[in-house]
């Protein structure tokens, strides 16, 4: 019985040594085969290729000139003017792309606050879409509270386009420098200006203008002054020895400010030769007025108007005019140029 058991027991010894055996083999192999595994990860790691900066710095350049090209076939123009008592500031979307463009917000960035108010209550504009080849114009009035107006005009636009990707654009500056259109003109006499002009704040401006006689220069002077609401006090011409010397007077006052303004031009110049000297004399009762007056008017009297209705002509019709390129008059149909 005695030896029965110790056999049994020598039995389960050696079965217990056999198990220990197979399962140290076992977790051998598996660690094998891990080890194996993890040097083809590493190898694999190894011989995959890093991006370079010069392929990331490409894979810039390219999205970069995507939403360049993007933003080129989406116009952003603006415009003004002076319509009755306010300033009326206009934006043009156009959409010059292959694809609709959606949520489309145009927004005033900066006015000048200090001399107008915007005359509405949002500064901006909502449109839902804006189709290929189509376009959306919104205009934003303000209303003057000075007399002088100085400043710039910008609005930014936001769009959305076909890839889901948001844009943002801003206007070129609109800059106004305004003072003519915002007086009324106050019929005095001569006598009445001599008196007003003699205590006032003054400052003067001569231009030299190439393209007109001096005879022409007076008689566009006096639409000028009209046009830029100055009543015309009085105006004269003479010539001796050839050289033509003539004035020009007119008198304003604000619309806002009731702040009177007195101009007088002097213009000298060959007879009937090219080529003429005009001397701008500005006198205000507000001395803020006289610079920026001097300045509209230059910019009045250097523009180019169609001899038959005084429209100002544009840049490009000044071009070929100059040229010597028949224009006609996209106001009166009148044929300008040789």
């Amino acid at each position: 019985m005695f030896f029965l058991l110790a056999q049994m027991e020598y039995t389960i010894t050696q079965w217990a040594a056999a198990i220990s055996i197979v399962l140290f083999l076992f977790g051998v192999i598996l660690w094998v085969i891990q080890a194996s595994r993890d040097s083809e990860t590493t190898e694999s790691i190894k011989e995959r290729k890093p991006i370079s900066q010069p392929a990331i710095q490409k894979e810039r350049e390219v999205k970069q000139k995507k939403t360049n090209q993007d933003k080129e076939n989406i116009r952003v123009l603006r415009g003004g003017t002076f319509v009755g008592n306010r300033f009326r500031f206009k934006v043009k979307v156009v959409n010059e792309s292959q694809y609709t463009i959606t949520d489309v917000r145009v927004y005033l960035v900066s006015y000048p606050r200090d001399a107008l108010n915007f005359d509405a209550d949002d500064d901006d504009v909502y449109f839902a879409k804006i189709e290929p080849g189509g376009f959306r114009s919104p205009t934003f009035d303000f209303i003057p509270t000075l007399d002088c107006v100085k400043g710039d005009i910008i609005a930014g636009v936001t769009y959305v386009d076909t890839r889901g990707e948001a844009h943002t654009q801003t206007t070129q500056p609109l800059v106004i420098r305004a003072v003519c259109d915002l007086l009324i003109p106050e019929e005095i006499s001569p006598e009445e200006f001599g008196l007003k002009v003699r205590n006032l704040r003054s400052g003067e401006l001569t231009v030299e203008v190439d393209e007109w006689t001096p005879e022409e220069m007076f008689e566009k002077s006096q639409y000028v002054l009209k046009d830029a609401n100055f009543h015309d006090v009085s105006s004269k011409t003479s010539q001796s020895d050839n050289t033509v010397m003539a004035y020009v007077e007119g008198w304003a006052r604000g619309k806002y400010t009731d702040k009177g303004v007195g101009v007088r031009l002097h213009i000298s110049g060959q007879a009937g030769k090219k080529g003429a000297s005009c001397t701008i004399r500005v006198s205000g009762e507000d001395s803020a007025l006289v610079l920026p007056a001097i300045e509209d008017l230059r910019n009045r009297l250097c523009t180019w108007l169609c001899p038959v209705c005084k429209s100002t002509l544009s840049v490009v019709n000044v071009k070929e005019i100059k040229k010597g390129i028949a224009i006609e008059c996209p106001y009166c149909g009148a044929t300008i140029g040789k």
